[in-house]
């Protein structure tokens, strides 16, 4: 046995890294450390959040504060709860004190640490009701920065933050009670069209089939403004989220409980009956869940657009809310660290459309309301990063009956357009017997008494030509349904000419090849001579063609590669290719992952899209002294488009060139390797799509400049 020659207790410390670990690199965008700061206000009994958008484009100067009215927080509070990791005070206790007993959301302890994912420099201030103290806490980050790249850095637990108290008085922002936190120096440009996202997202925080339970003194009211403190006068004004977007649905189908019998509802289509029906099963392995799905016809569909046109809502499939507030924001934010989640469509509603894409029903086309709570799903966990669940068997088990529901739906859908198309075509038929009636009864007229023929002669002629139109009509209608049986036989007929194509373009390119040799010998010797600046436009000109051609080589080969897939998962690969570049050139990337938009087309049509608009930034940034250089990409969809904002604030676009840029061959960098197609791909890569792209007001205002790309989304049954 070896002899001990020392002993001694050890506990574990942090390294002072830690702050990154907690909060950038775990909160995974600006979006969901927004809403997780909502969440300890809901925490803390509040009725009412305020958040301030202050400057945010600018983000030197910009500020972003979020006020509550909740209970507010003691000295004691401050330093033993809220600036403990991990603190239990959340686990000891269900739900927050009377009168409203809401169950907690947070109970991990570090969704405080979104702070850290917002600014550098943080001031929270609270009061508690009836004291008349106001207690202060100021956060700078950059200490923590600073003491990562000493020698010896201290530990996270040893880096001094500032505490105040102070005598309150009226003139403070909080009047009674509650918490304020106010963001300086902020790490990420909020533009107005991300304010605008952050609202239709915090439109959904508290559930709209919850709502009829909730007490009206126990409402969650959420308010947003945006505005500037340059302006002379100040008149923007607090906008409440609402979100009443269900009131458009074309029918609701529902299932719900009975946890005192042990029984779960489900939906089955019975084909006997053909009918929707709501069976009773046991408790499923998962637990009880109650679940609303708003479905939206075409019909209804345009009356939603109409109705919230410039509002930034959406028919965007399900939610999930956890004891009536919701659970996990992963619809429109993801991490740009983590790259592709291959769970971005979690619950695997849209994925299904890969293997046929034909009569099923995707997120575009409802809104599904999905209730659990931490009571009878205890196994249903958030992931810390709040973009999905933990993969449980129970949540597993949960997707599957998530997305049976909507296979039984899209049964009794296809019955109902089944029979719709035979009724139509009833009404064909009946229609044509209808008219030849009509005509037999006045041949039998006419006859009966002649002298009417001459008024209703034109009547009958009139007749005819309605008669032969609506039997064209019919047989248009046959021999459509015939020609889409043919669509994949001529497919793969336009793919053997594609392959032509390519072979053309290889002959034309090494043709090109030989000649530019030629060129190029040419171009050396007659350097001295007369000669020399015809040789050379020859040279240039060849050039270009070489380039279109290799172009062409590549469109045609890759043509048959046509698949279904995810753009924005696309946009993120590109992205997190030029790491190293944005790092070694200084550059800030502000990414954040849109919602699922799956399209069939070619990858790398799509992938030179963001190639170019990025190689063009980055010779943008190059040309300026900045401290703060920024590529910014923002997607999202709006009504029936999906919309793509791409920014930097390089040294912008002068205005007596911005006609030309989309222009072929023009090019302002032709020194610096630029050759004048660039955008020009840009813009015909985008049109094999029915897309557009255009220069708009620049996101950072006075500074850079911005692109707009618009696609339009298909519809399922175009």
């Amino acid at each position: 046995m070896n002899k001990i020659v020392e002993t001694d207790e050890f506990t574990w410390n942090f390294d002072v890294n830690v702050f990154k670990l907690l909060g950038s690199q775990l909160i995974s965008d600006k979006f969901t450390a927004i809403i997780e700061l909502v969440k300890n206000s809901y925490d803390a009994n509040a009725t009412e959040v305020h958040i301030d958008f202050i400057d945010s484009h600018d983000l030197e100067n910009g500020r972003i504060i979020i006020s509550d009215n909740g209970f507010g927080m003691s000295k004691d509070d401050i330093q033993n709860k809220w600036m403990k990791i991990g603190t239990n005070s959340k686990r000891n206790r269900n739900t927050t004190p009377e009168p409203f007993n809401r169950v907690l959301l947070g109970e991990k302890g570090i969704g405080r640490f979104a702070i850290e994912k917002i600014s550098n420099h943080i001031f929270l201030k609270s009061k508690e009701p009836e004291k008349n103290i106001l207690h202060q806490l100021e956060i700078d980050w950059r200490d923590y920065e600073k003491a990562v790249i000493e020698e010896k850095p201290p530990l996270f637990t040893s880096i001094i933050n500032k505490y105040s108290a102070f005598e309150f008085t009226p003139n403070d922002k909080i009047q009674k009670q509650g918490t304020i936190l106010s963001f300086d120096t902020l790490k990420e440009v909020w533009s107005s069209n991300d304010i605008k996202r952050l609202k239709r997202e915090l439109a959904k925080f508290v559930s709209p089939i919850s709502n009829d339970n909730i007490k009206i003194e126990n409402k969650f009211k959420i308010y947003v403004k945006e505005g500037t403190e340059k302006a002379l006068f100040n008149v923007s004004e607090y906008e409440e989220v609402i979100n009443d977007s269900l009131d458009y649905a074309t029918v609701v189908y529902k299932i719900d409980f009975n946890n005192k019998e042990n029984l779960q509802d489900e939906l089955h289509w019975n084909e006997d009956k053909q009918a929707l029906e709501t069976l009773k099963i046991n408790k499923p392995y998962f637990g009880y869940i109650k679940m609303h799905i708003y479905y939206f016809d075409s019909k209804d569909k345009r009356k939603f657009k109409l109705a919230y046109k410039g509002k930034d809502l959406a028919i965007d499939g399900f939610k999930v809310y956890r004891d009536g507030i919701l659970a996990t924001p992963f619809v429109e934010i993801a991490s740009t660290e983590e790259g592709v989640d291959k769970y971005r469509d979690i619950l695997g509603i849209d994925k299904r459309r890969w293997s046929n894409f034909f009569g099923k029903i995707s997120s575009h086309d409802f809104i599904g309301i999905i209730e659990i709570t931490k009571e009878n799903n205890p196994n249903i966990k958030d992931l810390t990063n709040r973009q999905d669940f933990e993969d449980t068997e129970e949540y597993k088990e949960f997707k599957k009956f998530i997305v049976e529901q909507i296979i039984q739906i899209e049964k009794k859908l296809d019955f109902e357009k089944q029979l719709q198309k035979k009724k139509n075509f009833e009404k064909i038929e009946n229609a044509e017997l209808e008219l030849k009636n009509i005509k037999e009864n006045l041949d039998s007229l006419i006859k009966r008494n002649p002298t009417l023929k001459e008024n209703i002669e034109p009547m009958y002629s009139h007749l005819k030509e309605v008669s032969t139109a609506l039997k064209t009509s019919s047989k248009e209608i046959i021999d459509l349904k015939q020609d889409l049986e043919k669509k994949e036989e001529l497919y793969f007929s336009l793919m053997s000419l594609q392959e032509y194509a390519s072979d053309l373009a290889h002959m034309i390119s090494n043709s090109l090849d030989k000649i530019l040799r030629i060129s190029r010998f040419f171009v050396k010797h007659l350097e001295e001579t007369k000669f020399y600046k015809k040789v050379l436009m020859l040279d240039r000109e060849l050039i270009k063609l070489q380039e279109d051609a290799n172009y062409m080589i590549a469109y045609a080969e890759s043509g048959h590669k046509l698949k279904e897939f995810d753009l924005s998962e696309l946009m993120l690969k590109v992205f997190q290719r030029y790491d190293d570049a944005f790092e070694e050139e200084n550059i800030l990337l502000q990414l954040s992952k849109p919602e699922s938009f799956i399209v069939v087309h070619n990858e790398i049509f799509l992938r030179d899209i963001f190639n170019n608009l990025i190689s063009n930034s980055r010779r943008a940034l190059k040309k300026v002294d900045r401290d703060k250089k920024i590529i910014k990409c923002t997607a999202y969809k709006e009504d029936d488009k999906f919309i793509i904002l791409f920014s930097d604030n390089g040294i912008g676009i002068d205005d007596d060139i911005k006609a030309k840029i989309f222009d072929r061959y023009f090019s302002t960098t032709k020194d610096e390797g630029g050759a004048g197609i660039g955008l020009y791909v840009v813009k015909n890569n985008l049109k094999t799509l029915n897309g557009t792209i255009e220069l708009i007001e620049s996101e950072f205002k006075d500074i850079g400049c911005t692109f707009k790309i618009i696609i339009p989304i298909k519809k399922v049954d175009e």
